[in-house]
């Protein structure tokens, strides 16, 4: 039983790109491992992955903050209610039929993609400018590191050794041909030292 019809959706970079790139289950694995751990919305990491990936450079102060704001509010509103719901119905406390709770959790699932999927649709919007023809791999590396650095030092003044090589691993999917080393990705933001 589909609940939903994706066929609406228009076009969208951002949704196309953090397919492919969570669909690789080391990054998926990242991914919620920072989102158990530091309340991290992956959306906004892959957000700022994919500015830097498709060619648009680093955020801006501003793009940032409108993105998080933006996702903020969504998150909060739509999707944490959704996973929460889904996580209640992996094992309900109540006297329900499992396989009726099982259907109820799966259409939860898809709402909840089905909402991860809108967010992308309005972070995508953020960003208007056109892709600058210039900017190559090593640069669109260090981009998405710049910008996820950014993104970090919003959301902790400290990253664990974890968080780092959870960050690296998705960086590094994005990035195959990125040299770790040659790279210029440490920064330092409030104490916060990030060395991929």
């Amino acid at each position: 039983m589909a609940v939903y019809s994706s066929a609406g959706f228009p076009p969208c970079d951002l949704w196309d790109f953090a397919i492919k790139l969570y669909s690789e289950d080391a990054v998926s694995e990242a991914c919620l491992a920072l989102q158990d751990r530091m309340k991290i919305d992956v959306n906004l990491l892959l957000f700022c992955v994919w500015v830097a990936a498709s060619g648009r450079e680093t955020l801006t102060e501003q793009e940032l903050e409108e993105g998080i704001a933006s996702a903020s509010g969504w998150q909060s509103n739509v999707v944490d209610p959704l996973r929460a719901m889904r996580r209640y119905l992996r094992s309900p406390e109540n006297n329900i039929d499992n396989r009726l709770a099982s259907d109820l959790r799966r259409i939860i699932s898809d709402s909840e993609i089905y909402s991860e999927r809108l967010e992308l649709q309005m972070l995508g919007k953020l960003i208007d400018r056109p892709v600058t023809s210039s900017f190559g791999g090593k640069e669109c590396a260090d981009a998405a590191a710049e910008n996820l650095l950014s993104y970090m030092s919003r959301v902790t003044d400290r990253l664990e050794d974890e968080d780092r090589k959870d960050l690296l691993v998705i960086w590094q999917t994005a990035f195959p041909s990125a040299n770790v080393q040659t790279c210029n990705l440490a920064a330092d933001r409030n104490d916060m030292l990030l060395r991929f």
